[in-house]
């Protein structure tokens, strides 16, 4: 008995500590809830998914169609492109080696600054707006980047092409550079997480290896200066993508974001009725999530 009441206590002092941490963080002290649905799924790590079990639950496996985008959106943005080639890219824009070369470690230190901004910014803004803002504005300096490249006979073109390149790889760094990542963590209870994530490394590395391979043969051959027009439509498409199907995750349950991907239309401000949020309403605090996951449980 001592031993059990030993265990009792170090579960009651965790189960405390896990409840002062996200009233901390959450700024509120209607927490249980939450902290019931992380022992829920602590209790399912017991039984952990495989990767084919991602798509054989419905919600689960839309939750993995957008990580697979939102990893997608990441690397066929251009951003490698731009990383890897940069100095070809000034070069091609008029500008000597020396300072082509110059202007390449001002590209790191714009993405180190912007990814700083990113960090303070993702928990005030939301991360589906930062998602989208920068996407969007990678899609209108690419644009840019085309038309200066093409043009790029007079000093003021030039110049523009360098400018847009660091414009391009500072909306970068405030959104597609990290919020991915963030999301797919949040997308996921801890049962699925593991295989997610895996698949999410693997469609993300499989990407750069095909930007880094395939671009610039395209550049100094084939499309050269219209090369971008391909990041620039792809960009586009991303930017659409997440704005119909990505949930804002900032603050929210997984069982709450599912809710909103059942219901749809995530780009509007209406409240799914999920289980979590009637609960609430009613002063419900100690129900755990109510997502199912019958793949598990059933097997």
């Amino acid at each position: 008995m001592k031993n059990e009441d030993l265990r009792h206590g170090m579960n009651f002092s965790k189960c405390y500590e896990k409840t002062k941490s996200l009233r901390w963080l959450r700024r509120h002290p209607n927490v249980h809830y939450e902290v019931s649905e992380m022992q829920d799924e602590q209790n399912q790590q017991q039984r952990s998914a495989r990767m084919i079990d991602l798509f054989l639950t419905p919600t689960v496996r839309w939750a993995l169609f957008i990580t697979v985008f939102l990893q997608l959106s990441q690397q066929f943005s251009g951003i490698n492109a731009v990383v890897y080639y940069s100095t070809v890219i000034f070069q091609s824009a008029g500008y000597k080696k020396d300072i082509a070369e110059y202007a390449n470690l001002g590209l790191g230190a714009t993405s180190v600054f912007f990814t700083l901004i990113s960090v303070f910014l993702m928990d005030r803004l939301g991360r589906r707006i930062l998602h989208l803002s920068g996407l969007g504005g990678m899609f209108i300096t690419s644009l840019i980047l085309v038309i200066s490249l093409i043009v790029q006979s007079t000093t003021f073109w030039n110049n523009i092409s360098l400018i847009v390149t660091f414009l391009f790889i500072a909306f970068f760094a405030i959104g597609p550079g990290s919020i991915p990542w963030l999301i797919t963590s949040e997308l996921f209870n801890q049962t699925y997480c593991v295989p997610a994530t895996s698949i999410a490394v693997l469609v993300n590395w499989s990407a750069n290896f095909i930007v880094g391979l395939t671009f610039k043969p395209l550049f100094t051959g084939l499309l050269h200066k219209y090369t971008f027009l391909i990041f620039t439509g792809l960009l586009l498409i991303f930017f659409l993508l997440t704005f119909f199907f990505v949930p804002e995750t900032k603050a929210k349950t997984v069982d709450t974001i599912y809710a909103e991907i059942n219901a749809g239309r995530v780009w509007t401000k209406r409240q799914p009725q999920s289980q979590h949020y009637a609960n609430r309403i009613d002063g419900n605090n100690d129900v755990g999530s109510t997502v199912g996951y019958g793949v598990l449980t059933s097997a």
